[in-house]
């Protein structure tokens, strides 16, 4: 198996073998500063070894000056020991040298260049100013560099993106399977410790998916078969006599109470399992809402909306909220349909006393009473179903006081 670490370091060597090839490129190119600078000083100095062991005629040197010229691709000046130019080579104006250059000997520089002086026996100056700018470390330097950076920016970018690229495709995964998708998985790609991650990340989401299908199936079947004993105790309890009617009637109401909690147990389940609505119709949810609001004597207004949803689900949605009103609240007092281009809102309020703030961020919870309610309040479902059929229906609900006074519920679904 590749390991991520050989990867890496393979790089990192591709890396160092590209920027010597660039160096060794970009130096070829521009010739080395310092390699011109040590030719210009051993051709300028075999030249002043010339004149000082061999006196020549004005004529010799003017041949030698313009051999050495052309040898090194400059002007090449020849000073008197006063300062006065005695001959001159090159294409270029001769460079302009104070008697503080010239008392100076070596590489200087001038305002038209870097120049190298050298100092005959005889006090005359030899001076060599090349015509290319070979000599501009600076500049050089700084092409140098430009150039082995953005060589090793375009080898790096693709590597390194490559590398990671999997890496964010691992936590989109993971977010995806975080929100609630249990079928999200991620694609394995390559042969390293990022592989090996999403195979690992794969089969756990696959064994959490079973164990979660298995829960949901056990709390639907339990639900279901709940259901035949209570059947057999309410058909027992009509057949026995009539000796204590408070009594037979206490333990029906406990049944009908058991019944109700199986039956949102069994659709809660139901609504978890599912991953959407099953079957979808043109609904309108100002008429639904309305039939419903009249058996608790309230009235719905808004304006007309249709939407292709569960009318059994939305309908059980609307009564949900009405009797949470109902319990808490002494019933509702308003019930309204609102709409735009791109969605449909249901607001249920009431004039209760509202729900505390320790209680607001967890009253959608399955199972989770207010710290005010009591055990006649219910088992906690309501709400909670609520927000599933609202999530079966790509939509959300929430709470949120009334600046009067009370409670208000609000599920968005899209249109």
């Amino acid at each position: 198996m590749r390991k991520l670490h050989i990867k890496f370091y393979l790089s990192i060597v591709g890396t160092l073998v590209a920027f010597l090839i660039t160096g060794v490129v970009v130096m070829h190119h521009f010739a080395p500063p310092r390699l011109a600078m040590g030719g210009i000083e051993t051709a300028t100095g075999l030249v002043a070894v010339i004149f000082d062991e061999n006196p020549h005629g004005a004529d010799v040197e003017r041949e030698i000056i313009v051999g050495l010229a052309l040898q090194v691709n400059a002007n090449v000046v020849l000073y008197s020991e006063k300062g006065p130019m005695i001959v001159h080579m090159g294409g270029r104006a001769p460079p302009v040298l104070t008697p503080a250059h010239l008392a100076d000997t070596g590489w200087q520089m001038t305002q038209t260049g870097p120049t190298y002086n050298r100092r005959l026996a005889d006090g005359r100056h030899l001076v060599v100013h090349p015509r290319h700018r070979i000599l501009a470390l600076g500049l050089h330097m700084g092409l140098l560099l430009t150039s082995i950076g953005a060589v090793l920016a375009l080898l790096t970018y693709p590597l390194t993106r490559g590398i990671t690229a999997r890496l964010g495709r691992l936590q989109t995964g993971v977010q995806q399977f975080g929100s609630g998708n249990l079928a999200a998985r991620v694609k394995v790609e390559g042969r390293d410790e990022i592989a090996a991650l999403a195979t690992s990340f794969n089969e756990s989401a696959e064994h959490i998916e079973k164990l979660v299908t298995a829960h949901r199936m056990l709390l639907a079947n339990c639900s279901h078969e709940l259901r035949t004993p209570l059947a057999r105790i309410r058909l027992g309890i009509e057949r026995v006599a009539d000796t204590d009617p408070k009594a037979r009637a206490e333990i029906a109401r406990s049944i009908a109470e058991l019944d109700a909690l199986i039956g949102e147990m069994l659709l809660s389940s139901r609504l978890e399992a599912a991953s959407g609505v099953e079957r979808a119709e043109p609904v309108d949810v100002l008429a639904l809402a309305a039939e419903e609001a009249a058996h608790f004597d309230v009235e719905a207004s808004g304006a007309p909306v249709t939407l292709n949803a569960d009318a059994m689900l939305l309908r059980r949605l609307v009564r949900n909220l009405l009797e949470n009103a109902r319990v808490h609240a002494g019933g509702a007092t308003a019930v309204r349909i609102e709409s735009d281009a791109k969605q449909a809102r249901i607001v249920v309020e009431d004039a209760g006393e509202g729900v505390p703030l320790i209680d607001r961020e967890r009253i959608f919870e399955p199972f989770y009473r207010a710290s005010t309610a009591t055990r006649a309040s219910g088992a906690g479902l309501g709400l909670a179903i609520v927000k599933q059929i609202a999530r079966a229906h790509g939509g959300s609900v929430s709470y949120e006081p009334r600046d009067s006074g009370g409670s208000r519920f609000t599920v968005t679904l899209p249109r």
